[in-house]
Parts: C-alpha cells; structure tokens; sequence
C-alpha cells in the first residue's frame, strides 16, 4: 500500500500545495499571480515564484532566483499557494534579515520644478511610519542605471522627462516591511515643469502620497527624510549646479 504522505513516483514525501499565501508561510516557495497596471491595456495578470521573504495585511515580499525583490499588493493577488523547491534549478536565496541583507542597485531621481521645489513619496517601511525619498527603485536583470530611472518615473508618476546627469550616490542598509536590504543607489537630476501630486499613478507598492517641498519645508520638518540631509545637500546643489563627481550623500 503507498504511503499516502509520500510520492509514489519520486519515493520522497508529497509535494505540500498550500492555497492562499500568508504570514504564516514566509520562508516559504510560493507562486503568486496578481495584477499589474499596464500603461495601453488596463490591469494585466502576472506571475512571480520565489521564497516569501515577508508578509503582512497589505504587501508580500517575495524574492526570486536572480534576487530580485517583488512587491506585491494583496488585494491584487488572484491566487497564491505553496510550491515545491524545483527539482533541477537552485533554491532562491535566504537573504534579507539584519545580519544578511538583500543586496542590490537602485536608481532615484531628484525631480525639481521650476521654483526649484523637488518631488518626493512617502513610503511606508511599516505600517506606522513613512518616509520622504525621491522616486526610484531597484534595478531589473540587464538593467543600467539610467534605463531603471526612467521605467521607475514611468511606474511611479506617469512621466518620461529627458533624464539628466548623476549627481548622488550613498549605500544604506534598511528594513522594509521586515526585510532587510543593502542597498547601493544613483540620483539622478531632473526637470520637470509641474506634476499634480493630488492622485498620482503609482504602480509601487507600499508608496503613498507626493508632494512637492520647498527647501525651507525640508530643512523645517519633523518628517523623516531620506537621505537625512537632502536639505543641506540640495542647498549645495542649487548654488553651485550639478557636480563634477557624483556626491556621497550618505543615509
């Protein structure tokens, strides 16, 4: 009689299908099919299969074999479950706590209108915080900086501005949503002649709102910012223009 909890076939035990991914099975494979905002045909399905590197009410972090962070909103997942490790190909990677983080590139754009106010989100790294940073994110395989650049003010702002120069860099190490990142960005510096920040289309999760600061405001507020010096760091840029080497900002 085959044991019922062991696969006749492989002799191993039974594959564990789980349907409807949650908290509870972060560490886990899981494939999740969710919608994705497509610019000329509405919301599309997509699939993506990694390790649940996070979870939570409103986003699953879900890490893929080439260490690529997806993030994903829950109330546009249209199914999800458990998955076995694939039998031939390595297993993704465990990275993403404080003593290994997942590391990797990242694109911002410093965007200035022209009473050189700059645009930045809100993101929220946790349910009861936020934080104000530039528009970007983490570089695609076979990504450049500058590509990653623009399809993120694409995803995020609905915009395509012609992009300038790099102006900044810093690596920071952070949590999002419990998972821990190293991560290693490039500024870029843009124009942009308006924005209407009152609802703005963006395609990232766990962004919030935009808005446009004044450098007064941002040398003024209690919010936190990221870098923590954009003020003073903006007030060196403004006076001198963009520098010759691209600037450490630090965190």
């Amino acid at each position: 009689m085959t044991d019922p909890g062991r696969s006749p076939r492989l002799g191993g035990p039974r594959p564990r299908y789980v349907r409807r991914v949650t908290h509870e099975h972060v560490g886990e494979r899981v494939s999740v099919r969710h919608l994705v905002d497509s610019s000329d045909r509405g919301p599309v399905p997509t699939d993506v299969v990694g390790r649940l590197a996070s979870a939570d009410d409103e986003l699953l972090l879900i890490v893929d074999r080439e260490a690529q962070l997806h993030v994903v909103a829950t109330d546009r997942v249209l199914a999800s479950r458990v998955v076995p490790a694939h039998p031939r190909l390595p297993a993704e990677p465990t990275t993403g706590t404080r003593e290994r983080p997942l590391e990797r590139d990242a694109a911002r754009v410093l965007l200035l209108d022209p009473s050189e106010r700059v645009l930045l989100l809100a993101h929220a790294p946790t349910n009861d915080r936020l934080v104000w940073t530039a528009p970007g994110g983490g570089l695609r395989p076979g990504e450049d900086h500058e590509r990653a650049a623009r399809r993120e003010l694409a995803e995020e702002l609905g915009v395509t501005p012609p992009l300038g120069p790099w102006i900044w860099w810093r690596t920071v190490r952070f949590a999002f949503r419990g998972l821990w990142l190293e991560q290693r960005e490039r500024w870029f510096l843009t124009r942009l002649d308006g924005y209407d920040v009152d609802a703005p289309p963006t395609g990232d999760p766990g962004t919030g709102r935009a808005r446009w600061w004044t450098l007064e405001e941002l040398a003024a507020t209690d919010a936190e910012l990221a870098p923590g010096e954009i003020a003073h760091h903006l007030t060196e840029l403004l006076a001198a223009g963009p520098p010759a080497e691209p600037v450490d900002v630090g965190r």
